[in-house]
């Protein structure tokens, strides 16, 4: 008897613990919901984007784009409808400023320009260009730790362009998409007609 009362004491108790732990977690859970907090893979995605190809000249940047972009349940595809094309990636480390006893500034600058297509070559809408900076105090006496700093901010300031250009994608609707192709179809269609036309 007394052991039975043991343990029922005991399931009692783990009880008690685990809504104790369960507790902020829905509390979090709602503050989060509230403020409109969207967690990975629960964008609304165009259906026309479901799958979509990236490219670009930057093997490290396509890689983290892409994975970021499959996050959202994106299909990263070679043979997608619409492509990403990142077209150019400009790194820059700016003059130095403020020197002073061993250390000075700069201003760390991350340019991405990229054009969305069809998979037919069209290029939609004008080429978009994403621009990230930061300053960062350069150290002349641990050229080491500094030169990891500088590599660490660089990372952070791609990483926060991937972020901005999947929500660019993820804001594109297929009524958008499918206006701009016919759009851009028709041009291409009146070029090659009066290129016929004077041939």
């Amino acid at each position: 008897m007394f052991r039975q009362l043991l343990t029922q004491r005991a399931i009692q108790q783990a009880s008690h613990f685990q809504k104790r732990a369960i507790l902020p977690l829905l509390l979090i859970t709602s503050l989060l919901t509230a403020c409109g907090f969207q967690l990975r893979g629960q964008m609304d995605i165009a259906s026309e984007l479901s799958e979509l190809s990236v490219t670009g000249p930057d093997r490290v940047f396509v890689r983290e784009l892409r994975k970021a972009l499959s996050l959202t349940g994106i299909s990263i595809n070679d043979d997608a409808p619409y492509r990403l094309v990142v077209t150019r990636i400009k790194q820059d480390t700016g003059q130095r400023t403020h020197s002073s006893a061993g250390s000075y500034e700069q201003l760390l600058t991350l340019k991405v320009t990229y054009q969305l297509e069809t998979d037919d070559g069209l290029k939609l809408f004008t080429p978009m260009e994403l621009s990230n900076e930061r300053y960062f105090t350069r150290n002349q006496n641990q050229s080491n730790a500094s030169s990891n700093e500088e590599r660490i901010i660089f990372d952070e300031l791609r990483q926060d362009i991937i972020n901005t250009t999947v929500r660019r994608v993820a804001a594109m609707s297929g009524d958008s998409l499918r206006q701009e192709a016919e759009r851009v179809r028709k041009i291409r269609k009146k070029e090659q007609e009066a290129l016929e036309a004077r041939e």
